[in-house]
């Protein structure tokens, strides 16, 4: 990513985050924290037991966040992950169902 590229994507988020009630914030900091540990901790396969914990820690930061909201996310990030299994023709077509 270029410089300038870098620096527009850095306004747009600032700018969005100037924009989010206070009690987001804290979500947004997990998220980059989350994303840190990713990126230094080498790839490996969480255990049930770390995937449970791990859900749960999600939770309880979601936990004030609208229902309506979540779901919105959710379907949102479930279509990323079709598209991107659609790019590296890995998706069945017709596999994908709404609610």
């Amino acid at each position: 990513m270029s410089a300038t590229m870098s620096s527009t994507l850095i306004g747009r988020v600032a700018s969005e985050l100037t924009r989010l009630p206070e009690e987001d914030l804290s979500l947004v900091i997990e998220f980059v924290e989350c994303l840190k540990q990713r990126r230094a901790a080498p790839k490996r396969r969480l255990s049930p037991a770390e995937m449970r914990a791990e859900a749960r820690q999600r939770a309880i930061l979601l936990r004030d966040v609208p229902r309506e909201e979540i779901v919105v996310r959710f379907r949102e990030l479930a279509e990323e992950i079709h598209q991107e299994a659609i790019a590296k023709d890995t998706a069945i077509e017709g596999d994908w169902q709404g609610d």
